[in-house]
């Protein structure tokens, strides 16, 4: 779709999109607190205050033509989400969770004193398979940042999301209402290297309400069920959204790279069957800052449209491991 073909509202979310979450968020408070401050209507400073907090939401469901993401929402769903992320930030546990992770994101920043790891500085050292099997397609995540997941969330900045898809991109068959009917609900989730599991959570539900755009709102753990892998020093794998009961391992087991760890599911914040993971270099998940990882054996199907002009992106060989992409579809080799 070319800028002109876009509508002025698309237009102006996607210019809103590319601007760095927390300017957004301090921008809304910073407007809602100057209401306030010379008298102006509660509401008004009501809605500042509400912009700043949920409009980052919003953007993020906005896709760029720069990131290679492949799953374009439709405005509904993009209302229908938005709604969903509302009823639960307005729960006691929704707060909770949210002071929790500004207060994490405080904690990692200090520790490297706003010098947050990158593809140079605090490189990690792990030799990473995926860690799915069979052939996944990556629908979020990138190391730069117009290509990241969430680029102003550190922990997340470097994650990625893996989806199963059929030949014509689709995620599911049938009408996509129940959660068997997702390619990725139930498939394997191994651990991506060797190492120790420091934490394991298992007793999440599966959110039901796939083919809506709701996310879970009754819980304060919004990775849903986990498994968190100590690998190198300072070096931890985390994977997240498992299915219900599905784990296989538990605190203080030694697992080998390809060693089974559950199943994907639909638990915590998602809004279908899919795997989040992420590298991070701490095990406890709000308080981490993401470190880029790199894949090893992979083949990675790519559209080079965009690639040639990030040289981070240009290797696909990857004999020091391969940056994946959104868009990328990608299969473990061997």
């Amino acid at each position: 779709m070319t800028e002109h073909a876009r509508s002025l509202p698309r237009r102006v979310l996607d210019r809103l999109a590319g601007v760095n979450m927390w300017l957004v968020v301090a921008a809304g408070f910073a407007l809602g607190f100057t209401v306030s401050h010379f008298d102006g209507p509660w509401w008004l400073a009501f809605l500042c205050y509400l912009g700043g907090g949920f409009l980052p939401v919003l953007l993020s469901t906005v896709p760029s033509d720069e990131n290679g993401f492949e799953y374009e929402m439709t405005n509904r769903e993009r209302a229908v989400y938005l709604l969903g992320v509302l009823r639960w930030a307005f729960t006691p546990w929704g707060i909770f969770t949210q002071l929790l992770q500004l207060a994490g994101q405080g904690v990692a920043y200090v520790r490297y004193r706003g010098d947050l790891p990158s593809t140079e500085r605090r490189a990690p050292e792990t030799e990473l398979r995926l860690p799915v099997e069979g052939e996944w397609t990556v629908v979020n995540g990138g190391v730069t940042p117009d290509t990241s997941h969430s680029w102003g969330i550190f922990s997340q900045r470097y994650a990625y999301d893996f989806l199963r898809t059929d030949g014509d991109g689709t995620t599911h068959a049938g009408s996509g209402t129940e959660l068997a009917d997702y390619y990725a609900y139930g498939e394997p989730v191994v651990a991506p290297a060797a190492g120790t599991v420091v934490d394991v959570s298992d007793r999440r539900r599966d959110y039901p309400g796939v083919g809506t755009a709701l996310v879970e709102w009754r819980t304060w753990d919004i990775a849903g069920n986990h498994v968190t892998i100590e690998h190198a020093d300072g070096e931890y794998s985390f994977l997240a959204h498992l299915q219900a009961g599905s784990t296989t391992v538990s605190e203080g087991q030694e697992v080998a790279a390809g060693d089974l760890l559950g199943r994907c599911g639909n638990s915590g914040h998602s809004s279908e069957p899919h795997l989040h993971y992420q590298l991070q270099d701490t095990a406890d998940f709000w308080t981490a800052a993401g470190l880029a990882p790199r894949f090893h054996g992979v083949d990675v199907e790519r559209d080079d449209r965009k690639a040639d002009e990030r040289p981070v992106y240009a290797d696909r060989e990857g004999g020091d491991g391969v940056y994946l992409w959104a868009g990328d579809r990608v299969r473990q080799r061997g």
